[in-house]
């Protein structure tokens, strides 16, 4: 140990040291285990003589915390033995502005892939070399910014394999603004329980947003979830057993992984992600700036979720691999549901008075696959049915700016010859001619601009490549 100054009190009896450096026992080249700025004991004139100190006070600790070394033959860390087969008893320690860094087990693991530990404020009660110790804590995390506090049991310490120490207690996390990560937004506060060991800590407890938001929608909602996880408290490293969150009348479940990987600064996001019943209209409010979500209905998902580190802004670092399925959907907007309902009711035959007698045609069995890549989402083999008519599309939705570049083709037995409104100005008048009474038609089709104003049309492109005309159509 090296102490760059040193100094006696008498009232209260004890000392003050400061720059200290607390070298590794075997390896003295190494940079410092531990160094502090300053070391302050006090201690009452009967405790000296009965080995105990009343309080010790630490300012500017910074401690590495070497990987398990399972070839280790002597203890690592200093002040944890002694030559006399005395323990010291130290009533409190209380540290601030301490920094503990884990240094990476991986090889060839660089500077960066430390975990590094912030702590505001520590008290350790009742310290002894053999037991576990009673912790009070204090710090801000980094990713998201917020505060946590905690309380619980530590210890005791060992030496060579500082992951196997015991560690329990509970937590509040409060104030942690979700903004540093670009693209969302939202102040999250979290509570729970754990227990473990420091390298596999069992975690249980609640998450609340009241008010998250994705960049580029007006919408806030309120997002809460419960969770089960096992976090490595030497690195940082979580793993999610089960995850159920809640938000509007949807419940989503996951499980997955947020860890760093070799060569990587920062940790990247792993989840699987089911909805067994939920609602189309809650995950649009996610993503678009629309009053009125563009549709309605129950929504069953599966997907693959990955949201690597990195600089790029949220819905561009987002990356989704799954699939879909929609009951009783139906579009909000009139522009986009009345000519749904047109090419529906033609098909069964009904005349336009008739129509208005009946609004309950909807979209049903809407089902397809998706993947989002650099905020483009991609939509493949998507199709939905109406009595007489079937649709199939693809293409692309940009989450950043919501621009639709839609392809597909209909397949009706239906007629449209009594159609004024709707699709009148775009595709039924298109379709018009190529649509009979008594035929099956095939007919391509686009949806462009955006999705809060669709715009549709006969894909003229398309139709011309089928060169030997479409099956049914007029001549």
């Amino acid at each position: 140990m090296k102490i760059a100054k040193f100094r006696v009190t008498y009232f209260p009896p004890g000392c003050v040291a400061e720059g200290l450096e607390f070298l590794h026992r075997q390896r003295k080249d190494l940079p410092p285990l531990i160094t502090a700025q300053t070391l302050t004991i006090s201690a009452g004139y009967t405790g000296l003589f009965h080995g105990q100190v009343n309080d010790v006070r630490v300012t500017g600790l910074h401690v590495l915390v070497p990987p398990k070394n399972p070839n280790a033959t002597r203890q690592t860390y200093p002040l944890t033995n002694s030559t006399s087969g005395k323990n010291l008893a130290i009533g409190e320690i209380i540290a601030d502005d301490a920094v503990l860094e884990f240094i990476s087990g991986q090889p060839g693991a660089a500077e960066q892939d430390k975990f590094t530990l912030k702590i505001d404020h520590l008290i350790l009660d009742h310290v002894g070399e053999n037991d576990p110790v009673s912790f009070h804590v204090l710090f801000s995390n980094t990713e998201p910014p917020g505060e946590i506090r905690s309380d619980g049991r530590f210890g005791p310490w060992n030496d060579d394999d500082p992951g196997s120490s015991a560690i329990s207690g509970s937590y509040t996390y409060e104030h942690a603004k979700l903004g540093v990560f670009e693209g969302i937004a939202g102040t999250l506060s979290s509570q729970g329980k754990f227990g473990g060991t420091l390298g596999h800590i069992d975690a249980e407890g609640t998450l609340d947003v009241p008010d998250f938001k994705v960049a580029g929608s007006t919408h806030q909602v309120h997002l809460a979830s419960n969770f089960q996880a096992v976090v490595d408290g030497t690195n940082g490293d979580t793993y999610l057993t089960r995850v159920e969150s809640h938000f509007g009348s949807t419940t989503v479940i996951s499980q997955g992984d947020v860890k760093g990987h070799p060569g990587q600064h920062g940790k990247t996001a792993r989840l699987s992600m089911s909805v067994s019943r939920g609602r189309i209209e809650d995950l649009l409010r996610l993503f678009t700036s629309s009053a009125t979500p563009a549709e309605t209905g129950d929504v069953q998902l599966q997907t693959k979720v990955e949201l690597p580190p990195g600089p790029q802004a949220f819905l561009r670092r987002l990356r989704l691999d799954g699939q879909l399925g929609i009951g009783g959907g139906r579009f909000s907007s009139a522009k986009v549901q009345v000519p749904v309902n047109r090419l529906a009711e033609s098909s069964r035959g009904e005349t336009k008075k008739e129509e208005e007698a009946d609004r309950a045609a909807v979209l049903s069995n809407l089902k397809g696959r998706f993947s989002t890549n650099g905020g483009i989402a991609k939509l493949s083999q998507v199709s939905f049915t109406e009595p007489g008519t079937i649709a199939q599309i693809d293409g692309t939705f940009n989450l950043v700016d919501k621009s639709l570049n839609l392809r597909g083709v209909l397949t009706t037995d239906g007629k449209l010859a009594d159609t004024t409104s709707g699709f009148k100005s775009v595709v039924v008048k298109a379709l018009g001619p190529f649509i009979t009474k008594k035929s099956v038609t095939v007919v391509p089709f686009s949806i462009t601009g955006t999705s809060s104003k669709p715009s549709f049309a006969l894909d003229l492109a398309a139709k011309r490549k089928q060169s030997g005309g479409v099956p049914g159509a007029a001549k």
